[in-house]
């Protein structure tokens, strides 16, 4: 199924029909590596209901001249029995030549690779769940961004500690959404040696980036977590990271109400 959307309705204007694009979408799940047709699955495979959203089209003017077609969409897979689905995305873009219907061509081209693109995270993501930790904490160095990504995943779904001296090495990625995938995985791990490395994070960003940092550190918690927080609240230019300082204090006050982290 394909979502409706302005930009779908855009490729639509432009002659690639919503039906069309769904069956490239199956097509590519079924020949993707972890996937079976479901004509052809057989008793204990999970089965799936599928969503496409196109998110973005866009034509514009290449660097070097001429013209470019890029797509952005993502790939939803929910399974039908009831558990949590899991979401990929893709991005294209596909040089559009000076003929008549190029742009067409050109903009089917970028909605077919991008949609590979997002079906190939599925595939990495299964790969990566049936890795060993050991292979996993060795795939944070690949150099694949892809890989990269889901080796953060599954380590942070295990709960696995021991991987996070190579996930702080993450939070320099040069993907940021590497990065900012290592900061979740950070934050769901609840270690905290990972308090230092995100609190040096704060540093020449913008507020409400700040802020979102103060909750995961206030999650985390530790005397380095209580101390920077205090910092923040009491001395933060903006309130809004003030603001969510003080909210961190507070909650790790709940946690800990001996700790003695209550807000100045």
């Amino acid at each position: 199924m394909v979502t409706e959307s302005p930009p779908a309705q855009r490729l639509e204007r432009a002659g690639i029909a919503m039906d069309a694009l769904g069956q490239t979408a199956a097509r590519l799940l079924d020949g993707a590596p972890g996937f079976v047709p479901a004509r052809t699955a057989r008793g204990g495979v999970r089965r799936f209901l599928g969503r496409v959203d196109v998110l973005g089209v866009e034509a514009s003017s290449a660097p070097g001249g001429g013209a470019v077609a890029q797509v952005l969409v993502a790939v939803e897979l929910t399974p039908l029995d009831g558990e949590t689905g899991s979401r990929e995305t893709g991005r294209a873009t596909e040089p559009v030549g000076s003929g008549p219907g190029n742009l067409r061509d050109a903009l089917e081209r970028a909605a077919t690779a991008a949609l590979d693109r997002a079906v190939g995270g599925f595939s990495a993501q299964i790969a990566a769940e049936g890795k060993r930790t050991s292979e996993l904490v060795k795939d944070l160095s690949a150099p694949e961004a892809r890989v990269r990504d889901h080796s953060i995943r599954v380590l942070a779904d295990r709960g696995e500690r021991v991987a996070v001296p190579a996930l702080l090495a993450r939070l320099r990625d040069s993907d940021p959404e590497v990065a900012e995938r290592a900061v979740g995985a950070l934050a769901q791990l609840h270690d905290p040696r990972a308090v230092p490395a995100l609190i040096a994070l704060a540093h020449h960003r913008d507020a409400p980036y700040v802020a979102n940092l103060a909750h995961v550190v206030g999650d985390i918690g530790g005397p380095d977590a209580t101390a920077w927080l205090l910092t923040m609240a009491s001395g933060h230019p903006d309130e809004v990271v003030r603001g969510a300082a003080r909210e961190a204090l507070a909650e790790m006050s709940v946690r800990a109400p001996h700790a003695r982290v209550a807000p100045p």
